[in-house]
């Protein structure tokens, strides 16, 4: 084997074992284990807040049903992202959001989640009694170590439609703490 060839042989080699090691592995991560916290709102973080959200909201046990029927009709509309995400991501978030009240809502058995446009479609008319509405927010506070703390809220009202009063309001806080490098 000339110099050359075994030059050309070293640098492949060095130049195959460097991407390789460079190269990141993708894996699933089990159902019901949490993975590694991120600066951003993830999808347990949605989770976590739709649960806590439905929990708080039944257990006041503010929403009754009309006279006549077992369920109440409630519209949820989309939730209003105003933190710093921009574009797909935040309407990713704010769907991920109002599809899990929707979820929550609806299989807890006291809720009926009235959907607007299949209404239009409708042979029977429905008459809903409540509409709720939803603002997820952010604030980045700096830390004197030059950490960053993230503050999102998750603040939701419910509203009688028959008056127009608010008689249920939850904001849901969740505090996360990253560095600065990792923070957009």
């Amino acid at each position: 084997m000339s110099k050359k060839s075994l030059v050309l042989t070293a640098i492949t080699l060095f130049a195959a074992f460097a991407l390789s090691s460079c190269a990141t592995k993708t894996a699933y991560i089990p159902q019901g284990t949490r993975p590694e916290a991120v600066s951003g709102f993830s999808q347990d973080d949605i989770d976590d807040t739709v649960y806590a959200a439905v929990e708080s909201l039944l257990t006041l046990d503010r929403i009754k049903a009309p006279e006549g029927s077992s369920r109440a009709v409630v519209i949820v509309e989309n939730v209003v992202n105003d933190t710093l995400s921009r574009g797909r991501d935040a309407e990713a978030l704010a769907e991920g959001l109002g599809l899990g009240l929707r979820e929550e809502l609806t299989n807890c058995g006291k809720i009926v989640v009235y959907n607007r446009e299949a209404a239009q479609y409708a042979t029977v008319q429905v008459t809903p009694q409540y509409i709720l509405k939803g603002r997820l927010t952010q604030r980045n506070l700096r830390q004197d170590n030059s950490d960053v703390q993230i503050e999102y809220s998750l603040n939701l009202t419910l509203i009688d439609l028959a008056t127009g009063l608010e008689f249920w309001q939850k904001r849901i806080p969740l505090r996360k703490l990253a560095a600065r490098k990792n923070v957009f």
